[in-house]
């Protein structure tokens, strides 16, 4: 069984943009702003080439006796144009006061300035690149690290010239639906969210050989598996193998279009950027990201091997999702596992002995 690559989408940049990685309709990313005395995140969203959001959302602070602010615009941009970001049509959301019109005001020049310096930068590969700007907007000087794997604007992190994090993205996702309200309720992630307690016990159990094509893996007789390629580890874990064709026109790209795809929050479960960790070595990407869902509280750890085989037409994907609670108790017996993955090229056994 093999998956058509999943990158088959429209795809569009910003204008007066070339993107290594083109944005696909229903794309967002979410960033904390530390520019603002009160607790602030700050998202854009990608409709299509002539259609973008921005949301501006602040818990009330009863400290600083500050209400809770929720504002999003909805813009309609001209898709051909060269000079920057031109607007021909907006609709304003949960505005009511006149520091709210601040707001709009500030979410209007980061639309207008993050273009602008997006349209200077040459991305034309997954290398990610750091720039030393003058921005008013955030005191000055600036550095601004530029990543083809963030969404939009492609800006992963403004920094202050001490150092110091001013703007960095706190998520990335893709609405799966016309009802997927992801981006419209999210209200930002502080650190390592905790999962809810599990009770897992570890029996002592026979070893099992799982395999799905040429991909193989080491598990135990406490999984057991659910259909040709998933296996599952009572309510606690789930193990996948998959393999993907690659289209002709993806050949080149297809494994860094595929690595930013699965690290997006999708459906109210929210993928923590700054929790993320990625390795790349050859034909081979190892990731893990760690994903929150609020309304359940659940967090959840997943890790992905991302396998580009010979002669780029197909690749492999090998995917284990634990819950938090149980993997922070179990990290050996769970980094076992990941470490007996190989997959068999010509013949030849190419093993992944150690994930981060």
């Amino acid at each position: 069984m093999a998956f058509t690559f999943i990158a088959s989408f429209s795809a569009f940049s910003l204008p007066g943009t070339k993107q290594y990685i083109p944005d696909i309709s229903g794309e967002y990313v979410y960033y904390r702003d530390r520019s603002f005395k009160n607790e602030s995140i700050v998202g854009f969203l990608f409709y299509n080439e002539s259609t973008y959001a921005a949301r501006f959302y602040s818990p009330a602070d009863e400290k600083n006796s500050t209400p809770e602010r929720d504002i999003t615009i909805y813009i309609s941009v001209n898709p051909e144009s060269k000079a920057g970001m031109e607007f021909t049509g907006e609709k304003i959301q949960g505005a009511v006061s006149e520091q709210d019109t601040e707001i709009i005001n500030y979410l209007h020049d980061l639309f207008y300035e993050f273009t602008s310096r997006r349209q200077k930068e040459n991305l034309d590969s997954c290398k990610k690149i750091n720039s030393q700007q003058d921005f008013h907007q955030f005191g000055g000087n600036v550095n601004i690290l530029f990543n083809p794997y963030v969404p939009i604007f492609n800006i992963e992190e403004i920094k202050a010239s001490d150092g110091q994090s001013i703007f960095s993205m706190e998520t990335a996702g893709h609405l799966v639906s016309s009802t997927d309200e992801s981006f419209s309720v999210f209200k930002g992630i502080e650190g390592l969210p905790k999962d809810k307690k599990r009770i897992f016990k570890k029996t002592k159990s026979q070893e099992i050989a799982a395999e799905f094509g040429s991909q193989k893996i080491t598990l135990d007789s406490m999984w057991k598996q659910s259909m040709e390629n998933l296996w599952i580890l009572e309510d606690f874990a789930i193990l996948s193998m998959t393999t993907m064709t690659v289209p002709e026109e993806q050949k080149n790209h297809a494994m860094d279009t595929l690595l930013r795809r699965l690290c997006q929050s999708t459906d109210l479960s929210y993928s923590i950027a700054p929790q993320r960790k990625i390795t790349v070595n050859e034909n081979k990407i190892s990731v893990m990201n760690v994903f929150y869902q609020p309304e359940s509280e659940n967090v959840t750890r997943d890790f992905k091997i991302i396998t580009q085989n010979k002669n780029n037409s197909t690749i492999s994907l090998l995917t284990l999702t634990i819950f938090d609670s149980v993997y922070q108790k179990n990290r050996s017996y769970f980094t076992k596992i990941l470490e007996s993955y190989f997959i068999f090229f010509c013949g030849k056994r190419n093993f992944f002995s150690s994930f981060f």
